[in-house]
């Protein structure tokens, strides 16, 4: 089954950030494969879209996390850990993305076809970059005792543009995109995805399965 979900197109001059995820439309990472120890936390993401930006955030219900790498592109998918993977000109072009983040938003970033061969990205001070909002922090997440934890960030269109060239952004265009949740090394290994995978081994980097995203 082919996913879709249409992304939303908001003036954040008239409505403060911190207001309109409120009233944007979810979508569910629930399809757990692989692993059989009825681990499956509920796991949600958002997105929408401005002249300028691609905004996600993701929402875990998880109550024991595990956070151990800081450094940008460390194994952040050994830790408590949501994912997207997105092909932002999926007609011209078959690489696409994993912006891989744990629950204090440390990032793992690749460009590339594959899981083989992937370039990484080292971007300095790429929180203020990606502009990062985690409801934990490195300082505070061993303290947590919560019911769910939350990540957000925006990527500028003009960082896609950088490795793509320009893209056409407006109403009905079209990219290609998964979700996932995983903890490769958590108490309760799992391995969540939006558009369901049809591979028998463990492996997100399958963009014959992604989704598509269509700009509202």
């Amino acid at each position: 089954m082919n996913r879709k979900y249409i992304v939303e197109k908001v003036d954040l001059t008239k409505t403060p950030l911190e207001k309109v995820w409120d009233d944007i439309e979810e979508l569910s990472i629930d399809n757990y494969l692989w692993v059989d120890n009825g681990y499956e936390p509920i796991t949600k993401a958002k997105l929408f879209y401005t002249d300028t930006h691609l905004h996600i955030f993701f929402k875990s219900y998880e109550k024991e996390i595990k956070a151990t790498y800081f450094n940008m592109n460390e194994d952040v998918y050994k830790d408590s850990c949501v994912e997207f993977f997105v092909n932002p000109k999926p007609d011209k072009d078959d690489r696409y993305f994993n912006f891989e983040m744990n629950v204090v938003g440390t990032l793992l970033l690749g460009l590339g076809i594959n899981r083989h061969g992937r370039k990484r990205f080292d971007i300095e001070n790429f929180r203020d970059f990606f502009n990062i909002k985690t409801s934990l922090t490195k300082e505070n997440f061993a303290d947590f005792k919560g019911d769910f934890w939350t990540v957000e960030y925006s990527i500028p269109f003009t960082f896609f543009e950088e490795s793509f060239g320009k893209l056409n952004i407006t109403s009905g265009y079209r990219m290609k995109a998964n979700f996932y949740k995983c903890g490769d090394e958590t108490k309760y290994p799992h391995y969540g995805c939006w558009n369901k995978l049809e591979n028998k081994e463990p492996d997100f980097h399958r963009s014959e399965y992604f989704g598509d995203l269509i700009l509202e």
